[in-house]
């Protein structure tokens, strides 16, 4: 559950799952994060906000973003820490406020068109806010605009972003649209 909002540097753990894309995107994010004053911890236990970087490809990986979320939040319950665990990717993607009302356990489901505002969005859950969850079928898309990014040296940034702090098309805008064929329905 968030905790009040303080002054002190915010940590945040991401946790990626499914495909190179997805490890773009969370190295995006991260690069977003820390422009913001986040400290990217390795261990949840550590961190203020959990970032579950889902995929919704197959059912085993819809299952495995499901059990990670739920594990998030049990770790966060059994330290008795305040600790926002938030959905992102895919899967948050494809079923936005489906999830988000099936799966209490996540303080926030947010889109690929929440990811320019990922600090403003994680900072609101800390301090309690609770932002609509995605809907699917609305833009699904992050938009190229990267006009508010300080350029960076290159190799200087996550490698999801290139010389000038723009985002990878790779990662951003080649979104899995993958509908698994050979899945019986």
């Amino acid at each position: 559950m968030p905790g009040q909002s303080t002054k002190q540097q915010r940590r945040v753990a991401i946790l990626t799952l499914g495909c190179a894309r997805n490890e773009v995107d969370s190295e995006e994010l991260a690069g977003r994060l820390a422009d913001e004053g986040w400290t990217l911890v390795a261990d949840t236990e550590d961190a203020d906000a959990v970032l579950v970087n889902t995929c919704g490809f197959i059912d085993a990986a819809k299952k495995e973003s499901i059990d990670t979320v739920l594990a998030a939040r049990a770790s966060a319950d059994e330290q008795g820490k305040p600790q926002a665990v938030v959905a992102v990717g895919c899967l948050a993607e494809r079923y936005g406020n489906v999830l988000a009302g099936e799966l209490p356990e996540a303080d926030a489901v947010l889109g690929f068109d929440d990811y320019p505002a990922i600090a403003a969005r994680l900072t609101s859950v800390l301090d309690g806010d609770i932002p609509q969850a995605h809907e699917p079928g609305r833009s699904a898309h992050l938009a190229a605009d990267q006009s508010d990014r300080a350029p960076r040296a290159a190799g200087t940034g996550p490698r999801g972003m290139d010389a000038t702090g723009s985002p990878n098309p790779l990662g951003i805008r080649a979104r899995c649209q993958r509908q698994a064929r050979h899945r019986v329905r």
